[in-house]
Order: structure tokens, then sequence, then C-alpha cells
């Protein structure tokens, strides 16, 4: 990574590999969280409860619609709205198993979308780097080399509502 910088005459580097720091840092703490999506159209979705903004995020964590490990929670995402999930460390199950498909429809009527007359929706499953607590700092190993790097990753399922914030810090890590 360092030496490839080099190639090109940089000076600085900023490492936003996600799970791929496990092997190219050596970071062992990193683990990927299992989570699933449901995929409705926005433009063709039927509603049963309309929302009252079209842009609103709800997550639902507790009892008896979610948990910690499985949360109902529904994001819209330009022309989708997302419905999830799950969030289970270590799951490597690359499909949505049949009991989280009846799950995740579940969820969809909980937020309002009627399944029953929605076009069907994509399904998505994903791997987000957890670690216990997330990487942003500068890696003091490669200054002796003329490259200042930055590791940014292991933010978990945050990493969407997070990387703005965490792409400033890393620039303010790089000018400081």
């Amino acid at each position: 990574m360092v030496n490839d910088a080099k190639k090109f005459d940089c000076d600085s580097l900023v490492n936003c590999t996600g799970l791929g720091s496990k092997l190219l840092c050596g970071d062992n703490s990193l683990v990927g969280a299992r989570g699933i999506l449901l995929l409705f159209d926005r433009v063709s979705c039927k509603w049963d409860v309309q929302p009252e903004s079209k842009d609103s995020v709800v997550m639902i964590e507790d009892p008896p619609i979610g948990s910690e490990t499985a949360p109902c929670y529904m994001i819209p995402r330009g022309n989708i709205i997302a419905v999830g999930g799950t969030y289970l460390k270590g799951d490597k199950e690359k499909n949505i198993r049949p009991g989280e498909m009846t799950q995740l429809m579940e969820n969809a009527r909980v937020m309002g979308i009627n399944v029953d007359e929605s076009d069907k929706p994509a399904e998505w499953v994903g791997f987000r780097p957890y670690r216990p607590s997330a990487r942003l700092e500068i890696d003091t190993v490669y200054s002796e080399q003329g490259v200042k790097v930055v590791h940014s990753f292991g933010y978990g399922g945050s990493g969407w509502t997070v990387f703005v914030g965490a792409a400033k810090e890393a620039v303010a890590l790089l000018s400081s």
C-alpha cells in the first residue's frame, strides 16, 4: 500500500478498505457483521400507511418488533427504500434464509409498506466491517518512509451514517 503510494509520488494515504483491512493491516479484531435488506422500488411501492416525510429513516431495536441483532428499519436511498435487517457478527451466510425473509417482509409491513401489492423487492446481503471500536488514526509505522497513513475503518453498521464526519476527520489528521 505504501510502496504503491510512493510510486505515484504520494505523500499521504487514507486506508478505507473495510474488511480488507483485516489482511492489509493484520487487524484480527475486524470481523464481518452480516446485514440483510429488501430493496423496494420507491416509485412503485404501495403503502398501507404513507410516511409523513418521504425521507424519514426509522429504526426500531426494541422488542417485540426489533432487537440489537435483528433491528427493524427503513432507509430511503435515492430510488429505493431499504428495509432491514440483521446485524450478526461473524455470520458468513451469503443468502437470506427463509426465516429471515419472513421477518424482513414483516418489517416492511410494520413500516407501512403493502408487501402484497408492491413489486417484489430485490434482496441484498452484505458484510459490514466491525471491530470493537472504529479505527480512525494516523499510523506512525510508515512515517519514516515519507508517507503519512491514516486508517479509517471498522464502523460496522454505522458506516453509512458516519462516513462524512470520518472523511473530514481523516483530512484533519492528514493536515495536522
